[in-house]
């Protein structure tokens, strides 16, 4: 079973119904591996058709717990493409650990199964006929165990674009100069190197007589880019600083936190015209 062909899935199949479809219960032969598809290959079940002879993937022996967890790990990928309101960091950070290589691999293992369009990354890519009729068969047919777990991250085990990895120099660079455009005032958003937490802290006027400058506010990140994502971002806003300081002085720092996240999804959302 081959999932090479020189016809379009389309052309081939009835894309509104689930993948394997065509695939006959023939137990009479062998009932322990009961599905028959059209090249005489038995299967024990849909799963093993798609992920052994379609994909080519885990070529001996029967499924174990790993080739689940990968099958399951692709259901959340086609799902999450499906519903297209992810970031292409988001990919990166929640689905593989931060790993921008690993993304683009995957992201080109799917392009090349045909399962996902060529053009595009993980955050902007749609599903093809096929693809979209994989998910629908993954999706009814996962393990008992499984079913009452969502699909997504929440739903694997812990095991285990896009774009390459972010230019670092390029970003502090552009950083750098933006910072030299900030006029001096009292209020400003600064980075800082916590141990193994690069931040963001909002410094301005402390509640005190004398004049002196406290931090009213700090939110820290796992990976720098990220950090420096966010700063590069405020940079472009410092008109808005002594508002969003009034917000953290004047109410509390979760405030602005809530505020911020507010404003970036607000505005990724327009961008993304959802």
């Amino acid at each position: 079973m081959n999932g090479a062909s020189d016809l379009p899935y389309e052309a081939r199949r009835n894309p509104a119904l689930p993948w394997g479809y065509w695939i006959l219960i023939d137990a009479e032969d062998d009932p322990a591996a009961p599905l028959l598809d059209e090249y005489g290959e038995r299967w024990r079940s849909l799963r093993e058709a798609l992920w052994k002879g379609r994909l080519g993937m885990a070529a001996r022996g029967d499924l174990g717990p790993a080739d689940e967890e990968q099958i399951e790990f692709l259901l959340a990928m086609l799902a999450m493409i499906d519903r297209s309101v992810v970031s292409a960091e988001g990919v990166v950070s929640d689905m593989f650990e931060n790993s921008w290589l690993l993304t683009s691999h995957y992201s080109s293992w799917l392009a090349g199964q045909n399962l996902i369009e060529a053009d595009g990354n993980l955050a902007t890519a749609r599903l093809t006929p096929e693809g979209r009729a994989v998910l629908v068969m993954l999706a009814s047919t996962r393990p008992a165990d499984r079913e009452p777990l969502p699909i997504g991250l929440e739903g694997l085990h812990p095991f285990a674009k896009l774009r390459p990895v972010p230019d670092r120099e390029a970003m502090e660079s552009a950083i750098l100069a933006a910072e030299a455009k900030i006029p001096n005032a009292t209020v400003r958003f600064l980075r800082k190197d916590m141990p193994n937490r690069p931040s963001i802290v909002l410094v301005g006027a402390a509640n005190a007589r004398m004049p002196m400058a406290e931090t009213h506010w700090s939110l820290g990140f796992t990976q720098t880019y990220h950090r420096d994502h966010l700063y590069a971002w405020m940079l472009a806003q410092t008109d808005r600083w002594q508002g969003w300081f009034t917000i953290a002085r004047e109410q509390r720092s979760g405030a602005l936190t809530e505020h911020l996240l507010t404003l970036f999804i607000a505005q990724d959302c327009e961008e993304r015209r959802i």
